[in-house]
């Protein structure tokens, strides 16, 4: 279901979508100014759904990634790129309650390497990471990502300004890399 750019959404609009459509599989809910973190506390337990886009939903902070961790969500795909309210916290939630993704897209979310410690530890299956525009990632989130996210086959780094060519180095070895996004603004 496709509910992307729906400003006049609700976190009402949710609780009446959780009840009445419980079984649904994919949610993109991108761009609904309207949703905030008591919005995910009635999709938290949408066991049935597997794949959440909450791209640049303002409303959305470490609270409402809580509220999915500790719920009956089996999740594939999460995308809360963009959602500025997003930091550190949210990665640990999910390395808590959502350690069966496969794709995460934080893209400019305020996350740092102390975020991705916490996360890549228990999220050994991820396939795809998105931390592009994330500009307080380095070298040393990298090394993490690379010790520890072997599975990963694609991951986005567009906007990493405090990667340096020994992070590079380090993501490179990954055993099965087929998509790597640079685009790196600037590189030391």
């Amino acid at each position: 279901l496709t509910l992307q750019d729906c400003q006049k959404l609700s976190d009402l609009s949710l609780k009446h979508l959780a009840r009445g459509l419980g079984r649904l599989r994919q949610l993109n809910l991108s761009f609904c100014g309207g949703i905030s973190d008591a919005g995910l506390l009635h999709l938290s337990h949408m066991s049935s759904l597997r794949s959440l886009n909450l791209r640049s939903c303002d409303n959305i902070s470490d609270t409402g990634i809580m509220h999915l961790a500790m719920g009956s969500l089996r999740l594939s795909g999460l995308d809360v790129s963009f959602c500025d309210k997003v930091g550190d916290q949210s990665l640990a939630y999910i390395a808590q309650g959502l350690d069966g993704l496969r794709s995460l897209s934080l893209c400019s979310c305020h996350i740092s390497d102390e975020g991705i410690n916490r996360m890549v530890r228990q999220m050994h299956g991820l396939r795809t990471l998105n931390i592009g525009q994330c500009v307080r990632i380095t070298d040393k989130g990298l090394e993490l990502i690379a010790e520890h996210l072997s599975q990963l086959t694609g991951i986005d780094l567009y906007g990493c300004t405090r990667i340096t060519k020994r992070g590079l180095e380090r993501i490179t070895q990954l055993p099965c890399p087929k998509v790597l996004n640079l685009g790196l603004w600037q590189m030391t």
